[in-house]
This record gives C-alpha cells, structure tokens and sequence, in this order.
C-alpha cells in the first residue's frame, strides 16, 4: 500500500509556486481534456465505419454480384497503416500504472520464514572445516537435549587470509579457461564478507557461494607446485576436501532458492560449481541441474536484455553500473557458449540448448583486461589482435556459434538422409577451419613468432600460452568427434576418406598439444589431467587412434602407429590417480584394439602399467552384439563407436 501511495505522488504534478503556473496548469488540463475527447469521438467513428464496412464485406461473400477485384482493393485499403496519434500524457500515465499492476501481480512469493530455516556463517582453520559441527545450538544445550528448532544450519568457510590464497591459486590457474569474474571485484568482495563476519552483521549469500565455490574448484585442483603454500599437508589431503565445498556451496544453494535470491555473484558461483561437478563426474544431472539454475537466475535478473533498446521493467538492471553490466555480459555470454556447447555432448541434452539468439539482447563482452574496467570510466573494447585476460573467452563464444550451426541444421524429430547429416558436417568442417584461419595469431598454432617478441609481451605470458592450449584442444576435439563416425567407412569408401584424414590428423594433433604444454613447464600442466574436458578430448583422441589400428591391416601397421597409441594409454594410465574414470576410459580402449587385433604390438608396452587394472579379466563386457566376431568393417566402427557415445 505504501509503495502505491509513494508511486502515486511520483505521478503527481509538482506543486506551484503562485497565480500564473496555477492558471498555466489550468489552461493545459482543458485542453488535454478536449483533445482526448476528439480523439475519443474520432474514435468512435472510425469504430462505426469499420462495422459497417465489414458487415458489408462479409454480406458480399455470399452475393452473387460481388466483385473480387473491388473487394481486393478494400482489403488493400484496410490494411494500409494507421498514422498514429500523439497519445496524451494521462493516458501514458494510466496505461503505465495498468502494467505495472500487472507485473506485482506476477511476482508473488511466500514469506522466507514459512520455507526456510536460518543459516549462519563462522569461520575456522582450513584444514579443520571438514570437521567442524554443521549446526550450532542457540541455547547451548548439548544436541541430544536442544529442541528442533534450536539447531540453526552452520556454513564454515575458510580464515580469511587462507581464502586470500585460495583466491590467489584460482585467478592464476583456473579463472583463465572460464574467466566470469572480476578480480577487483572479487577481491574487494572477499574483504567485505569477512569484515561482516567479523562485525556479526549480515552477509551476502550469493557472495558466501562465490567463495565456496572458488573453494571447491581450488582445492580439486591443487597440484604438488601447491603444497608450497602451505594451505594443506599436501595435495592429496586438499584435493579431498573438494567434496566438502562442494556440500558447503549446496546448502547455501538451497537456502538462496528457498529465500528466493538472486545476484550476479550468486550466479557466478553457480556457474564455477557447475565446472566443478563436471570434473568430478563429467555432465551429470547434478552438474546440469546447476547449470540451469543459473541460466533461471540470470533470467530472473534480466540479463537477458541487458542491452534491450527497449529497456528492461527490472530495478535490477536500472541500477546497475556499467561496469557491472559488462561482468553481467562475461556472464551471460559463457552460459550462452556452454550451453550451445553441451548440445553436443552425448547426455540427454545432447541437440537440445536452453538460450536461443533471438530471445536474448546482450551485447558480446568487449575484449577488456580487468583493469580497464573500472566505475565511471569508458570500457575500451581492445581489437582481438591484442591479448587480453579474455581472449580465450571471445574465442570460445565464436566456436560455440560454429558448433551451434550443426544442431540448428538437424532439427530434432526430422528425418534426414545420410547424404544430408554428412553435408552438414562437411559445412561444419569448413566453419571450424576457416575459425582455425581467423583466430589471433597468439592463438594459433603457427605462433613461433612469437619466440622473438620480448619476455614481458602479453602474448608470451603463461597466462595466453595455457589459453592457446586449450583452445585449440576443443577445436580439434569438435573435428575428431565430427568425423570420427566416417573413420570406418573412410577405409573403404573414397567418398569418406576426407574424414578419416582429418579425424586422425585432429586425434594426433590433440596428443601434440599435450607434448607441447609438457615443455612449456606451466603450473597448469600438472592439474590438467584433473579437467574432464582435458581428459575426454585425450580419450576422444586415442579412440580414434585404436580405431585406426583396428582397421588396418598387419602389413600397414607401424612402428609410429604403435607409438602413437603406447602414447595415448601412457597419458591415460598417469591420469588414474587424478581422474578415476581414466582407469575405465584407458581400459576399454586396450579391451577394443584387444578384441580385434590381438597380435598388436602396442598391447605390451604397457602390460605390466595396466596389469589387474580392470576388475573384469580378460572378459571385459562390451555390447551385447560385440561377441559376434564376423562383423563386417563398418560394422566394427559402428560397435566400437557406440561404446564411446557411452562413456563421452
């Protein structure tokens, strides 16, 4: 009530000062007062025309006189546009004030306290949160005799100069594959929440899930480089408690949604959770459904328009600076990328994507370095020849544009000839070279110029060198996965032999990258294998590699090609201790070349590595139809094909 009562004195003309403005405002009032009922009489008669007019049309449907020309040449004319009217200014005003009715009328929720309990948040020592209490008793009674409504939820989160560091491993090592935050932001905002804490004032929620989640994406990846911090014992012990964050952040997920919250850091962290899940148990529901609740908040905010010429009814987004709309902008365009990205994926996602172009009006992300983005300063939007903190990131949204396209070509539930599907990837092949061609030069992997730049150019830094890695991972992961299912028919049918060439060419290039990254000694390289993206494309490769050999005859085996796949299984065997489904991924690729090419000279290399590795022997269960050994070529790449769309 209050709020209209305040809504409606904003409505309300500013009080006068004498005689004159009184008489002025008086003279204005009737004539707005004749002009609306012209308007309105005119109104009435264009009303009154157009009902005659139209009983008179459709009377003349069933007259045996009607002539189609004329009746052509009055629809023509009722179809011409109205020039439209000034609206007065009171109408606007009714009219607004009806909207907005309508919106409050929309946006009803429950009070906090009917579906949600308390939540409080202490700190303690890093390494002891995993046993500290995870309710606290108000009245101080042991828990076997405090009442149920005395247990109040507890969240711990690290001292905060131990979340200092954490923050500090995040920005070096993680933040540059999937860079939506700010680091002076986050910073300032990490000083913030424990001067609240320290003051027993309230605390941001979505802030606390940014911290935990950070929390949860350091600890999984620290690496031994890392113990030299001194957060943990080692890094086997920091690696572990992953999995606490990750339960710490959930709760609070849950208190956000019961309470009905939502901000961009809230989002932040739920997009930095997301990663997380994915790394622990690759796109799972669990790491889906966090996914789209972000994608839910995020519309909830309206950054969907952020940049709507129309505008936005939202508060949110009035009053958001330009600075924070161009993290909002970071954000919203890597939910959009991962989201097209995961349409190609094999989960139950896979040809399906939440966010489509023409349902969203965000600009793209300027190629700025955090520093150029400041309160009350112009955002500089730096050419993409220049290396910046995103440059990645701009990439990364143009590549998920070319895999978009695959998708938007093969609607769901159409039928589509094998010539057409392998039309659309040919189309797709030449997107994803003429991407190769366009990208950055610091990007490329023709970059041995970049030798004689100095030490300190940005395009040398670890920082562009991991980028470069990685980009062009995905990409040749996207080449081999598109080609890999012709890889058979490559063998025998000259008109597939284009892809077996560039699925192979892309496998080993994908293990090239691996070599490279290996001697640029980047303290990236020794968390790599803990990235499921990173690991996938590793065993996308060397699938298509074992294909091969399974393929070929005897007589073409080489020693390179031995080489090759030793290569794959020796990353895949390092990855065990870091990944555990690598021990099933490195498994079964041995159990495929296994199954067909038993005298293969590669299966010894690393006999004694893999020894008693697969708890089921020798008898390795592939597919029900994998017992049938007389199976034609293309027929065992379909086989071996399907048991990756299991795993992938």
């Amino acid at each position: 009530m209050g709020g209209q009562q305040q809504q409606q004195q904003q409505l309300k003309s500013p009080v006068p000062k004498d005689a004159s403005t009184l008489e002025l405002l008086a003279r204005l009032e009737r004539l707005e007062n004749i002009v609306a009922a012209q308007g309105a009489g005119r109104e009435g008669k264009d009303a009154d025309n157009s009902g005659s007019s139209f009983n008179f049309n459709s009377n003349s449907i069933f007259n045996s006189n009607f002539n189609p020309r004329k009746g052509a040449e009055t629809q023509a004319e009722q179809s011409r546009p109205v020039t439209s009217r000034p609206v007065p200014p009171r109408l606007q005003r009714l009219t607004a004030d009806a909207l907005e009715l309508e919106r409050s009328c929309s946006d009803q929720k429950l009070t906090d306290s009917l579906i949600s309990e308390p939540i409080i948040f202490r700190t303690c020592p890093i390494r002891l949160a995993p046993t500290q209490p995870s309710y606290a008793f108000q009245n101080g009674l042991p828990t076997s005799m405090a009442g149920p409504m005395d247990a109040i939820k507890c969240i711990w989160l690290p001292r905060r100069d131990e979340m200092r560091i954490i923050l500090q491993k995040y920005i070096a090592d993680i933040s540059l594959f999937y860079h939506i935050i700010h680091v002076p932001t986050v910073q300032s905002l990490v000083e913030d929440i424990y001067a609240g804490l320290e003051a027993n004032v309230r605390v941001d929620v979505g802030g606390i899930l940014l911290l935990l989640s950070i929390c949860a994406s350091t600890t999984y990846a620290w690496s031994p480089p890392d113990d030299v911090r001194c957060l943990f014992a080692d890094h086997v012990e920091a690696n572990a408690q992953s999995t606490f964050w990750i339960k710490e952040a959930l709760d609070v997920i849950d208190h956000a949604q019961r309470t009905a919250h939502a901000s961009l850091e809230c989002i932040q962290g739920l997009i930095i959770l997301f990663f997380v899940f994915c790394n622990h148990e690759s796109v799972s529901f669990r790491a889906r459904s966090v996914f789209m609740s972000a994608i839910a908040m995020a519309t909830e905010l309206s950054l969907h328009r952020l940049d709507d010429p129309q505008g936005s009814p939202m508060g949110t987004l009035l009053r958001m600076s330009e600075a924070k709309k161009e993290i909002a902008r970071r954000v919203w365009w890597f939910m959009v990328a991962t989201d097209w990205t995961l349409a190609q994926f094999n989960c139950p996602q896979e040809g399906f994507y939440f966010i489509h172009q023409n349902q969203m009006a965000v600009n793209k992300p300027r190629n700025a370095n955090d520093e150029d983005i400041m309160e009350g300063v112009e955002i500089i939007d730096r050419p993409v020849t220049e290396a910046t903190c995103i440059s990645y990131f701009v990439q990364r949204i143009r590549l998920a544009e070319v895999c978009r396209t695959l998708i938007d070509r093969a609607p769901l539930g159409t039928p589509t000839s094998e010539s057409s599907v392998y039309k659309g990837i040919l189309e797709v092949d030449a997107k994803l070279n003429q991407f190769m061609r366009e990208v950055p030069d610091f990007l490329s992997l023709e970059c041995s110029h970049l030798d004689n730049l100095p030490i300190t150019d940005p395009r040398r830094s670890p920082f562009i060198t991991a980028q470069r890695y990685m980009l062009n991972l995905l990409l040749h992961r996207q080449l081999c996965k598109i080609h890999l299912p012709y890889l058979a028919q490559g063998t025998v049918d000259p008109a597939y032999a284009y892809s077996r060439e560039v699925c192979l060419r892309s496998a080993r290039v994908v293990f090239e990258l691996d070599h490279q990254l290996q001697g640029e000694c980047l303290p990236f390289f020794n968390s790599r294998l803990r990235l499921a993206m990173v690991l996938r494309s590793l065993f996308l490769a060397s699938i298509a590699l074992v294909l091969n050999a399974c393929l070929t005859g005897d007589a073409e085996d080489t020693g390179e090609g031995e080489d090759e796949i030793a290569g794959a299984w020796k990353i895949l065997h390092e990855a065990q201790g870091q990944f555990p489904p690598a021990a099933k991924l490195l498994e079964l690729s041995i159990q495929i070349l296994r199954k067909y090419k038993i005298k293969h000279r590669a299966l010894d290399l690393l006999q004694q590595q893999v020894a008693g590795l697969s708890p089921y022997g020798e008898t390795f269960p592939m597919t029900p139809e994998s017992t049938n050994h007389d199976m034609r070529m293309g027929e065992e790449g379909s086989l071996m094909f399907s048991v990756l769309l299991e795993l992938h």
